[in-house]
């Protein structure tokens, strides 16, 4: 009797989970009556994308149920078309009403979607201005006359400082809002360009709610872990082809300090960190230090990661399987954003990690005196 007590009790602890993990979403778009395929998307347009659900538009509605243990960012995608939108898939009912374009549609529900306007307009807007206006100052200027390299570089500057601007602010609303599922997605956004231990001391700073949902308990685990890439460990090796389609290795390298560093010709945070790393290279190449690049370039785009190396003057060797965020090194260690770098000692062992700008160059300088 006791044991079929407790399995009842079991069923009806499930069941109760699942009661409360479930969503629906109920869509409108008044003016879009013919009959369509509508997708339910994760990760749009990633190379780790993929449909979670799909249903049909019919008399211009459309609904989708399930189960969401925690927050995921998702789309509502029409077939064969670019309208989409993207909102938080949490639990509760959640609507999108609109007209005839998801794209302009407005989401309703969810105490995180709730949140999301806060967020944009604290951390998003300013950048997403900025953006707007480089964008037409390019084209005005390029309808008007050949665009010369001080006018390109002008703008690279701006957009480089807004970066820089973006992340200051996204620093301080992770500090003001510790109970946001937000600040941890955006922790995880920063993390591969913070020192790691700024990015430990902002993780513990998240209210425990928020550490212990399983993107927190993963984002923690990488962070204290004594893991296969944690500082103190061998870095795990690897070969990948160099631009002339030479394979390297990275164990080729042992004897000397090697900075490992992930980056990719589309990634403005690591072109504007790229002159930091060309002044450490130069001042301690002959001073038994080196650099091995590795780019999450994409297959048919090797052209523009040739034109970043030459354009930032990147001397040393770089490497790159052309396989974007499926890079087999940059899964070997874990790497969910760049740049991201692992600094490795003479015996192939990890000595530090994520050091940007004037950290880098000091640790470089402590190591080799």
């Amino acid at each position: 009797m006791r044991k079929i007590i407790i399995a009842g009790l079991g069923l009806l602890f499930t069941a109760r989970t699942t009661a409360q993990n479930q969503y629906t979403i109920q869509g409108q778009l008044s003016k879009m009556q013919q009959p369509a395929k509508v997708y339910l998307i994760y990760s749009m347009g990633w190379s780790n994308e993929r449909v979670l659900d799909s249903t049909k538009l019919s008399a211009g509605r459309f609904t989708f149920r399930g189960v969401v243990a925690d927050p995921e960012k998702v789309s509502v995608a029409i077939a064969n078309s670019e309208d989409a939108i993207t909102f938080y898939l949490e639990q509760g009912v959640i609507s999108i009403k609109g007209t005839n374009s998801l794209k302009h549609a407005v989401v309703k529900g969810g105490k995180i979607n709730a949140q999301y306007a806060g967020y944009y307009k604290e951390v998003l807007a300013l950048g997403d201005a900025l953006s707007l206006q480089l964008d037409e100052s390019y084209r005005k200027a390029v309808s008007a006359q050949p665009v010369d390299s001080a006018f390109i570089l002008s703008l690279y500057d701006k957009a480089k400082q807004m970066m820089k601007r973006r992340d200051t602010l996204k620093y301080a609303y992770i500090v003001h809002h510790p109970d946001s599922y937000l600040s941890l997605e955006t922790l995880i956004e920063l993390a591969g360009e913070l020192p790691v231990t700024q990015t430990q001391s902002l993780f513990k700073q998240l209210s425990p709610a928020v550490r212990n949902t399983a993107a927190g308990k993963k984002l923690g685990n990488e962070l204290f872990d004594t893991g296969p890439t944690s500082v103190g460990s061998i870095a795990p090796d690897f070969t990948q082809n160099d631009v002339n389609g030479q394979p390297v290795r990275l164990s080729d390298f042992r004897g000397k300090y090697v900075l490992l560093d992930f980056w990719a010709s589309w990634c403005g945070p690591c072109r504007a960190e790229n002159p930091n790393v060309v002044k450490v290279y130069n001042k301690y190449k002959d001073r038994n230090f080196t650099v091995l690049g590795v780019s999450l370039d994409q297959a048919g785009k090797k052209d523009a990661w040739l034109a970043a190396i030459q354009h930032d003057g990147l001397t040393w060797t770089q490497v790159s399987d052309l396989n974007y965020w499926n890079n087999a090194a940059a899964e070997l260690y874990n790497v969910r954003g760049i740049p991201q770098n692992f600094l490795i000692d003479p015996t192939g062992r990890i000595v530090g990690k994520n050091l940007r700008g004037e950290a880098l160059e000091a640790e470089v300088a402590r190591l080799i005196q």
